[in-house]
Formats: C-alpha cells, structure tokens, sequence
C-alpha cells in the first residue's frame, strides 16, 4: 500500500502479487476493498495494482476537480510513478469510462484492456429501467447506515444474489462505510459519468480489448456492452450470464477466469 501525489491530490492504492501488471479502475464511490474475492483470485497471476479513484476511499476528496481528464492524469501518473512499464488495465462501470479515455489519449503506454459492465456513452446510451432511474434519485431508505447501504446496492446485484448472500453484500457495505464518500464527491464522480461520450473516439482503439457484460445488469444494462464490443476494432465479448452489475463479487471465479484467459492469451 502507498500514495502517489498528484497537483496536491494524494491517490492511495495497493499493490498485490507477481508477474504482468494488471491495474484496476474502480466505478462510482468503488473502495479497493470491493474488488474482494475477484481481486484476491487475480493476484496469484498478476501483480495488480487496485487504487482509490479521487473522491473515494482512503485518496483525497476535493470539493471540486472531477473531470475526465483528472481521472486519466492520475491513472497515468500511478503507472509512472510505479515504473509498471505496459500494464493491462481493467476498469469496470465509472472506470470502464476512465480506461477508454486512457486507451485514446494513452494507448501507446498500455497493455490489453478489459472493460466491464461500462459503455461508450453519448445520446445511444440505453440508460437503466425507470425503476432504477427512481430509486438512484430518491435516494437509499433506512434507519442504518448498513440498512441504507444495503438498499443503495440492490440494483448493483440480482435479487437471488442479494437474498442468498446477504453477508456478502453487507461486508461490501461495511467496507465502503470505512472511508465514507462525500455526497459532493459523489456527484462530482457522477457528474463525469453522465456527460460521458467516446462513441467516435473508441473505434481508434488499438489496444487489444474485451468487453465484459453482465446479462442481468441494471445499472449498465449490457446493450451497452455490446455496443462498445462492435465499436472498438477487433474486440472481445466476454458474457457472464445470471450475474448483476457488481459482476466480480457475484461471480469472482468465472469473472477472474474470463480475465486470466484473456491476458495471457488463452482467449
């Protein structure tokens, strides 16, 4: 574990395991410890690097600052500063977004890129169901911070996950109340998000790529996927099937797998 600095902005992150780099980008209010089991399962075949995006976790929370460009400068500057060469990158949902902006600006200075449960944006986004829409704006309901936690997540997981592993969901809870998000940090995460377009920009991608979806994800539902899929040249389409948004904890084993497979070239 350790921090880099960056124009006065500290980005913690950790460092696991052996051999090529595998850098994680997490999505919205995304601590390292959510990875969970996914990450521990990628560290016996790569050394990764997981980091806390600015406004998450253990890195420093500005009141302002969120822009594309600042997640991509501090994603560089991590790989620099640790001297990791070419590493692969994986972002999922909000670092999905990161990675393409990285792989367009910087392709040359990455490895392969996996790009989870995210899109490329624009007007041809197909946004989640209105329910989905409702309960995002009216916010969690409970009289806990873990019952609210709980309720913020029941989107990111299928129902048969969240009634079957409610330990599960409430350690991926109780680690985001560690190092609690800042609603200001959260709409500056978001707010990026929502303004997100690189339908033009991905079909120069040259990096070599898969695309994960998720056929039960609410959240980016996998039409988005798919799209992105035949968007950039050459790339892959990884579907992990009766599996949410939070693909990597429902499903750490397949998920670590479909990864493994394709970094080494097994693919």
């Amino acid at each position: 574990m350790g921090e880099i600095a960056r124009e006065g902005i500290r980005i913690y992150y950790e460092d696991h395991g052996s051999g090529e780099p595998l850098v994680l980008i997490g999505g919205i209010g995304q601590q390292i410890c959510m990875w969970g089991d996914a990450l521990e399962r990628l560290k016996s075949s790569f050394r990764v690097i997981a980091f806390d995006n600015r406004g998450t976790g253990r890195s420093d929370k500005p009141q302002t600052g969120y822009t594309m460009d600042a997640f991509v400068e501090d994603t560089i500057a991590l790989i620099r500063s640790l001297d990791l060469g070419k590493p692969h990158m994986l972002g999922f949902s909000l670092g999905g977004f990161i990675a393409q902006a990285l792989a367009c600006k910087y392709g040359d200075a990455i490895g392969k890129l996996i790009l989870v449960n995210t899109a490329f944006g624009g007007p041809k986004y197909a946004p989640p169901g209105i329910e989905v829409i409702n309960a995002l704006l009216q916010g969690p309901k409970g009289e806990t911070a873990l019952e609210r936690g709980i309720d913020a997540l029941r989107y990111d997981f299928t129902d048969e996950f969240m009634q079957g592993h409610r330990n599960v969901v409430e350690q991926v809870v109780q680690c985001s109340l560690e190092h609690p998000q800042p609603g200001y940090a959260y709409q500056g995460q978001a707010a990026v998000g929502g303004s997100f377009n690189m339908e033009a920009e991905v079909r120069e991608v040259r990096n070599e790529t898969l695309v994960i979806v998720a056929d039960q994800d609410r959240i980016v539902p996998h039409e988005n996927g798919l799209e992105l899929q035949k968007a950039i040249p050459n790339a892959k389409l990884g579907v992990i099937r009766g599996a949410g948004h939070m693909v990597f904890i429902e499903k750490p084993q397949e998920f670590s797998d479909m990864v493994t497979k394709f970094v080494k070239g097994e693919w």
